[in-house]
């Protein structure tokens, strides 16, 4: 019989469901999709390391004139004010809203320029063919810190700006708001171009790890039924690298990140994600968002009246994008992930493939719910005329944060791969 390592290099797991599948290498520009839940299992791109690694220089050159020039200038009645992506940042300090400060601070400023440094020393370690011992941990950090970043969101936010203004203001647009339009185009690039398998293949090739060789083998008997399960097998994938390997194991031996054959604590850990976000939505809705001070009168507004000062000056698609991103957005990924934890027990197999499509489209979306939060940091930095007009956040903008935060972290923390633990075993049995 074959050892072990020689089995598992033919065979993968599907993140989504765990069904066993054989290791497909598909073409460039191709991707390989799980036949029974649909979740992606491996997309190949040509040439992914010099393309990512051309990229990221052109990312780090364009990163310092995007976030310190200003973006643009607004001018009325006289007054004039111009601003860059930190004055935005510290606006938001200066009037005591640390949270809202610091996921802004995090997700537009710090944690873009972090995973294009990440990206870099790997993609370009990985050129020269230089592997040093950190670069598992570098790629295994730009992986999990990729979706916190939100320099895409913020752009939508600065053609929101400029829509919401530009009848009563006059707007000059400068240097810095090319270099991070740029910018925004060179992540998403990044993000199209990584072949996350190749990167962590050549990483694996070059420390040349004996793993195998150095573990006792045992041989594994793996269940000929289909819709088999890797766990049923005693195999576990690894959630950040998804590399196969034996469940016995304590540490992934290509990335070093801890091994569980099911995410630990996901049900109760998403519960209590789930209730805390629901609980903190109420207050982001019903308080107000923005306060716009004129002429030394204050005027609040909640999320809902920003959405119908769009609709009533006819600006219909930008109503609806802020209303999609800001009050359809946090719902529905609440809802959502009501339906999959309440449908995990008792066990029905009814819609489980769309039910795992739901939860991979609710983990894509969270991140849009930032739209207004941006929004308001750059009103904020960019209407400052003193006595005249001025416009500050409001207390629901805090809450509004952590609503983001904690539905983004519910996606993370569950594991759509019980809904199918509960429902199918070795035995064979009919596919939805």
């Amino acid at each position: 019989m074959k050892p072990d390592a020689d089995i598992l290099e033919k065979i993968t797991a599907c993140s989504g469901c765990d069904m066993l599948l054989p290791a497909i290498d598909p073409a460039p520009g191709h991707t390989v999709l799980c036949p029974r839940c649909g979740t992606t299992i491996k997309k190949r791109s040509s040439h992914s390391i010099l393309k990512v690694l051309a990229l990221s220089i052109t990312g780090l050159l364009l990163y310092f004139p995007s976030i310190f020039l200003p973006l643009m200038t607004f001018e009325s009645f006289g007054f004039h004010d111009s601003a860059s992506i930190v004055d935005s940042i510290i606006i938001f300090f200066q009037n005591d809203y640390f949270i809202v400060s610091s996921m802004v601070l995090l997700s537009a400023l710090v944690l873009p320029a972090l995973l294009l440094i990440l990206i870099f020393t790997v993609s370009f370690n990985l050129y020269r063919e230089n592997y040093p011992s950190f670069l598992p941990l570098a790629f295994k950090a730009y992986i999990k810190l990729e979706e916190w970043a939100m320099v895409e969101v913020y752009l939508l936010g600065v053609m929101i700006t400029v829509i919401k203004m530009k009848d009563s203001a006059d707007i000059q647009y400068h240097i810095g708001l090319f270099c991070f339009s740029a910018l925004v185009l060179i992540s998403m690039a990044i993000t199209t171009m990584i072949d996350r398998e190749i990167f962590w293949q050549t990483i694996e090739r070059g420390e040349k790890k004996q793993f195998y060789s150095r573990t006792r083998e045992t041989p594994l008997t793996l269940c000929k039924e289909p819709q088999v399960s890797a766990n049923r097998n005693g195999l576990a994938l690894c959630h950040t690298c998804h590399k196969l390997s034996p469940s016995h194991l304590v540490t992934c031996p290509r990335c070093g990140d801890r091994l569980h054959s099911r995410k630990n604590q996901s049900i109760p850990r998403t519960w209590a994600l789930v209730l805390t976000s629901a609980l903190f939505l109420v207050p982001a809705n019903l308080l107000p968002i923005m306060r716009v001070d004129l002429f030394g009168i204050p005027d609040r507004s909640t999320i809902l009246d920003g959405i119908i000062y769009f609709f009533h000056n006819g600006s219909w698609f930008i109503g609806m994008i802020i209303f999609t991103a800001s009050i359809l957005v946090p719902v529905f990924k609440i809802v959502g992930l009501l339906i999959l934890l309440l449908s995990t027990r008792p066990c029905s197999r009814r819609f489980l493939r769309k039910k795992t499509k739901m939860f991979h489209f609710i983990a894509f979306i969270g991140r849009w719910s930032m739209l207004d939060i941006f929004v308001i940091a750059l009103l904020s930095a960019l209407v400052d005329f003193g006595f005249f007009s001025s416009v500050q956040a409001a207390p629901a903008a805090t809450y509004f944060c952590l609503v983001v935060a904690a539905t983004m972290g519910a996606a993370i923390t569950f594991d759509p791969r019980i809904m199918w633990d509960r429902c199918f075993s070795c035995t064979k049995k009919k596919e939805d």
